[in-house]
């Protein structure tokens, strides 16, 4: 039996229903990450076909009234009822949980900041750090710099989990959606900063046509902890 046999649209309905609580679906797809669309569709049971598993970590991971990644996960039909499930599925359950991959994505992005850190202090130009406190929606990390005619660089994080291999086009594209939106002059760069050569590659392939940023592609090893080569995506745009 395929996961679409198994998936139980209206119990999934119900949990995602509840799991919105009293958001709209537009406030709850801004937060999710997911597109309101989508949400409405799988609220209205019109989609045959399960969502994925990182659709419904998105969902858990800001899931109210207690609504928990396993529930939407066997309701999808991704995992069998508890009482049918043994040890080590639920230890999948729990390493799969947003909860662990937060923090296993924490844990990458202090080691990002370690590897930059280390370069950096190889450069021949001055440069100081910007604590982000109490900036929400910037960047990861905020340089003051005066290098080949730039100011302040931006640098993003999109860590990639060892045990989880999947990257979706949708991960990148959000991002350039996150940087139209930053308020950026021809005096700042900013970089996406990777840790898989196959992301990298995958995204250099599909640079944006139309970005107002001076965006660049960084590839790290969290290995040897350095970095392998960045190269520019785009030029800011002038209109």
């Amino acid at each position: 039996m395929n996961n679409e046999e198994q998936f139980n649209k209206e119990e999934f309905a119900v949990l995602l229903d509840r799991a919105k609580g009293d958001r709209s679906i537009n406030n709850f797809a801004n937060e999710t990450g997911v597109s309101a669309a989508h949400i409405s569709r799988f609220l209205r049971q019109m989609i045959a076909s399960p969502p994925t598993p990182e659709t419904i970590s998105k969902f858990a991971a800001k899931a109210q009234n207690e609504v928990t990644y396993q529930d939407l996960m066997v309701a999808a039909g991704h995992l069998a009822k508890k009482d049918e499930s043994d040890g080590e599925q639920e230890n999948i359950v729990e390493r799969d949980s947003p909860r662990n991959l937060r923090n296993q994505a924490e844990v990458l992005e202090k080691k990002f900041i370690q590897v930059i850190l280390a370069d950096l202090y190889e450069r021949p130009f001055k440069w100081t750090v910007e604590k982000p406190e109490g900036r929400l929606n910037r960047p990861d990390m905020i340089l003051n710099i005066d290098h080949e005619g730039y100011n302040r660089w931006y640098l993003e994080f999109m860590p990639l989990i060892s045990n989880r291999r999947h990257f979706s086009s949708t991960n990148y594209i959000m991002r350039y959606g996150h940087i139209a939106l930053q308020e950026l002059s021809e005096t700042d760069k900013f970089t996406i900063v990777v840790n898989d050569e196959e992301v990298f590659n995958r995204i250099i392939k599909r640079p944006p046509l139309s970005l107002r940023a001076n965006l660049y592609l960084m590839l790290i090893d969290l290995e040897w902890g350095k970095i392998l080569k960045e190269e520019m995506l785009c030029k800011y745009r002038k209109d």
